[in-house]
């Protein structure tokens, strides 16, 4: 098992000296937008609510990098997987003893979210199509509580626990364009997401920013405040996300905004997005767990933006879309 800071992993995925030299006089390019696209993205920029008992905020990535350092693990068959571990210890599968695990609170301190402007190809032309994705970083998901046993009209039979712990939660929400026209609204949740018209009954409006809430613990971002049931299990339990109207994160008060660029060529702050591995903790806790529920007491921790298809520029649909609009 190989590890390395991940306080130190802006230099080690920056390009190499003698490149980054050369780059230095347009080294705002690697990851610079038009003003105009600047202006697009600040303008929709989502506000997002946190549900009212949520105790695991938003972060910026780098109090994460400078409390992690990269461990290489063999994992599902990839013999060099990368992990960003925390450098304290858990304390157990479902404990959280780091305290930057918690995140920071909006309203009390500043919190990005980083802007990516997508400016959509098909089979390398041009489109009309502009997305502009609205990545949000958690520094902990907290899993769901089940029943261990049987779950009947008359409660649980044989306790409960908590799965689907991870280290690491990256969320998103995209508006997409047609010309300089909004389009539609996608919300992530999960493994999946729903994705709606842009001004339609379904997601409110703040001015142009749309409203969308943040599932209590695990983050997935939904259009209304309510129970979200998504997963029935075997044993007669269901997995649900709850919403509601706790914490406003207005996340155009401290946007950072980014351009496509491929893998591998980010430099500077932007540096951390060349990082392909996994943003937390490998997965433990597995035991009788991943049976009932298809998770581990912790997960292994998230891909992040780039690992996911809506980073790179070819046209797709958007979440929960069948097709391409």
């Amino acid at each position: 098992m190989a590890t390395v800071s991940a306080a130190a992993l802006l230099s080690v995925l920056s390009p190499h000296p003698a490149r980054a030299a050369e780059d230095t006089t347009r080294s705002a390019s690697a990851s610079s937008v038009s003003s105009a696209d600047d202006a697009l993205a600040r303008r929709y920029a989502p506000r997002i609510w946190l549900q009212q008992d949520e105790s695991y905020f938003p972060a910026a990535v780098e109090p994460f990098l400078a409390n992690t350092h990269i461990e290489t693990r063999a994992d599902n068959g990839n013999p060099n997987q990368q992990f960003l571990v925390t450098n304290q210890a858990l304390g157990c599968d479902s404990c959280t003893n780091p305290p930057f695990l918690a995140g920071q609170r909006p309203g009390q301190t500043a919190v990005p979210a980083y802007a990516e402007v997508v400016h959509r190809t098909d089979n390398g032309n041009p489109t009309n199509i502009t997305d502009i994705n609205y990545w949000t970083f958690f520094p902990y998901n907290n899993g769901k509580r089940v029943c261990v046993g049987w779950f009947s009209r008359w409660g649980c039979v044989g306790g409960y626990s908590t799965f689907g712990n991870h280290v690491g939660d990256w969320e998103h929400v995209t508006v997409r364009f047609v010309g300089d026209t909004p389009s539609r609204v996608s919300m992530g949740q999960h493994d999946g997401g729903q994705t709606f018209p842009y001004g339609g009954s379904e997601v409110a409006l703040v001015g142009d920013q749309p409203v969308v809430y943040s599932a209590q613990g695990s983050h997935g971002m939904y259009p209304d405040a309510r129970r979200h049931t998504y997963r029935n299990l075997p044993n007669g339990d269901t997995l649900n996300d709850d919403t509601g109207a706790g914490t406003l994160w207005d996340t155009q008060q401290a946007l950072k905004v980014f351009a496509w660029r491929p893998v591998g060529s980010y430099t500077g702050e932007w540096a951390w997005l060349n990082y392909t591995g996994r943003w937390g903790n490998p997965k433990s806790g597995c035991f009788f767990s991943e049976t009932l529920s298809g998770e581990c007491v912790l997960n292994n921790g998230p891909e992040g933006p780039p690992r996911k298809s809506l980073f790179d520029p070819h046209m797709q649909p958007l979440d929960g879309e069948p097709g391409l609009q």
